[in-house]
């Protein structure tokens, strides 16, 4: 990849510097500062990035409450419009586990996401965990339960219409 990789986050969610903080340092480490660009902007209400990355990636950035007044379909055009022909779009993703995660959109599934990749896209992988565990972190004072869920997809148009 000789282009751009970008890392969405969405608009901010109020831990925003403890993860940039970390996901700098992990770059860092890995010796991958130099080649990924993490932008600190409002992406679901700001302007057009006007970038063609090699690669577009979030993690568990869809369902933070702020991001829910934007539909989930929304947040995935703009990711994909960010990738060149011959990129990859990837999301690591939270799937519903409570009743009340299947009455937001945001917490999706492989086949949910599947519509959002017809045409110039080919869906490469998806994954998913079964139920489990996390201890308590910031933003999450107890132990709470998760299902994840991964998608990674090619673009393979050689035509852009980001604007």
């Amino acid at each position: 990849m000789d282009g751009p990789v970008l890392d969405i986050v969405g608009v901010d969610n109020g831990i925003r510097d403890v993860h940039e903080m970390h996901e700098g340092l992990e770059l860092k480490l890995e010796e991958l500062d130099e080649r990924v660009e993490v932008v600190e902007d409002d992406f679901l209400n700001g302007a057009p990035l006007g970038l063609q990355c090699d690669a577009v990636w979030t993690s568990c950035s869809w369902p933070y409450s702020a991001n829910h007044h934007h539909p989930l379909g929304e947040f995935v055009d703009r990711m994909q419009r960010l990738v060149r022909p011959g990129g990859v779009f990837g999301a690591e993703f939270m799937m519903p586990v409570e009743r009340r995660h299947h009455m937001i959109e945001h917490y999706t599934s492989p086949e949910r996401l599947h519509p959002h990749f017809i045409g110039d896209w080919e869906v490469l992988l998806t994954l998913r965990t079964t139920e489990f565990t996390e201890r308590p972190h910031v933003g999450q004072l107890h132990d709470h339960t998760h299902r994840m869920g991964l998608l990674l997809a090619a673009r393979t148009s050689t035509l852009t219409d980001h604007f």
